[in-house]
């Protein structure tokens, strides 16, 4: 993992957490390669978290425009004279 962390700027210890956070949530997975430690992707799993992410993405972007638009009718009224 070593190797893992020198491509990062940040501590040693703190790629521990972040890999540890990402084996708790089943994405990456460590094995014992002699006296390694090797951090491998579950790409099934990442592929499907990404499919979700996408899901939401697009769920919030569609409900962003609809606020837009409603805010934007709303100025428009109050701009209208009566």
């Amino acid at each position: 993992m070593a190797e893992l962390a020198a491509h990062y700027a940040m501590s040693f210890a703190a790629v521990q957490k972040h890999v540890a956070i990402l084996e708790r949530a089943g994405l990456v997975h460590k094995v014992r390669i002699g006296r390694r430690k090797v951090v491998r992707t579950n790409l099934a799993a990442l592929q499907r978290t990404r499919r979700l992410l996408d899901e939401y993405e697009e769920l919030w972007r569609s409900r962003v425009v609809r606020m837009e638009s409603l805010i934007s009718e709303t100025s428009e009224k109050k701009e209208r004279p009566e």
